[in-house]
């Protein structure tokens, strides 16, 4: 078939047709304001790929099914109409009638665009189909499952084939703790992150009602506008850290730090022993986070060799380069320095914190690489300020109880700098 994107959908989503089409990518997510066109330019794919690829059927997935016939299935039928395809797809027009979508080719042959709610799991792990794979998902509104739903999806319906599509569309949430928005700044192989929003949208497209709402909403709620319109996770003032950055950090970036800093939380069970390595970039105001171990149930020894290990397999040395430790376990320090470390504690003391915790938000970025140390991107974007619950205000001092061995380490091993600053 012939496919003139141009009259199906804005400039902005030429670049990604062309990827779809080309198969650059398995995951396509699109986030975005409301009225970025991220669902229709999804269904239009969705309908494309099932006509040109005889064995690709679809799976199109809500939270639950309660939604499915007013949002996606509408959705799917509009990108038919659209692309003059009536005749050549079966549609059911009942209310009560079952929902799949049916695309009849000449030889005879059936292909499927099923839809399925999230909270009927068993009915997933059975869907089958005569002929042909589930190459399409599309998961809308992503923000509604958690990322192991997705992940159980995933599984149950991606096999048989060689060549998959996984759609994910979604609104961002305001807060930039949400495992969604998490999920979007991590880099990924095989997936792209697509961004759109009204303004990349033709006015007449939208209509006037729309256009007023949005208006509305830029006169007298700037958060609330570019949330909802724009796409921005505006976040909730709660976080304690506003200044991390998730991204690669590659190993050529690695190779050009003038200084590493490595640091050490003790733990064993419930609480890990938890090691990291970080470099601070002083002319920017900058820390970049490359490097973690978490062991859980290793005592000082079976840590130590774990470690040694850990650190020779990325090119430094636990005899020669120096970490600092928590000082309230000097047995576990001198025991590592015993087997051949060079570990020193920490001066901590009263007040340091706090001022460890300060030095760190007055950085300009917190860059994190989220592959290399998942449980620090973890720890920096989910530590919260505690909320009174009986007033609704923000706590003072820094909260207790949330995961924090990463940020403890980070504390200990750039002890020496923010000391310095006078933080």
């Amino acid at each position: 078939m012939t496919i003139k994107s141009d009259t199906l959908f804005t400039k902005k989503y030429n670049t990604l047709f062309r990827w779809v089409m080309k198969h650059e990518y398995t995951e396509y997510t699109l986030t975005g304001g409301r009225g970025s066109c991220k669902s229709s330019f999804i269904s239009l794919c969705i309908v494309i790929l099932i006509v040109m690829f005889p064995q690709f059927n679809a799976l199109v997935v809500r939270k639950t099914a309660k939604n499915l016939r007013r949002s996606v299935f509408e959705q799917i039928a509009w990108a038919i109409s659209k692309l003059g395809l009536q005749d050549r797809f079966k549609i059911p027009k009942s209310e009560t009638s079952a929902l799949p979508i049916v695309y009849q080719r000449s030889s005879g042959a059936k292909q499927y665009i099923i839809f399925v709610g999230c909270d009927n799991a068993e009915k997933i792990k059975s869907i089958k189909v005569a002929q042909g794979y589930f190459a399409l998902i599309w998961f809308e509104e992503k923000t509604e499952f958690s990322s192991t739903e997705i992940q159980n999806v995933k599984v149950s319906a991606m096999r048989g084939g060689s060549k998959f599509y996984v759609f994910e569309s979604y609104n961002p949430p305001s807060s930039a703790r949400h495992w969604c928005n998490i999920d979007a700044r991590m880099s990924k192989k095989d997936r792209i992150v697509f961004h759109t929003t009204y303004l990349d949208i033709p006015r007449e497209w939208l209509g006037d009602a729309l256009m007023n709402e949005i208006e509305h909403a830029k006169a007298t709620n700037k958060l609330a506008y570019e949330n909802i319109f724009l796409g921005i996770a505006t976040g909730t003032g709660k976080n304690v850290f506003e200044n991390v950055e998730l991204r690669e950090i590659t190993d050529r970036e690695i190779a050009a730090f003038d200084w590493v800093y490595r640091g050490i939380d003790w733990g064993y069970f419930p609480d890990p022993y938890a090691y990291g390595a970080m470099s601070y970039d002083m002319a920017k105001n900058e820390l970049y986070i490359f490097d973690e171990l978490y062991l859980y149930k290793h005592g000082n020894y079976e840590a130590y060799k774990a470690t040694a290990a850990h650190m020779e397999a990325r090119g430094m040395s636990i005899a020669v380069d120096r970490i600092i430790a928590d000082s309230a376990e000097p047995k576990s320090i001198a025991d590592f320095n015993q087997w051949g470390s060079n570990v020193r504690g920490a001066i901590k003391g009263v007040g340091s914190l706090d001022a460890g915790f300060k030095w760190l938000q007055s950085l300009r970025r917190i860059v994190i690489d989220p592959a290399r140390c998942p449980h620090a991107t973890d720890e920096f974007t989910l530590y919260e300020y505690e909320i009174d619950k009986r007033t609704g205000e923000v706590m003072s001092g820094y909260p207790q109880g949330q995961p924090d061995h990463y940020l403890a380490l980070t504390r200990y091993a750039l002890e020496e700098i923010w000391r310095k600053k006078g933080a």
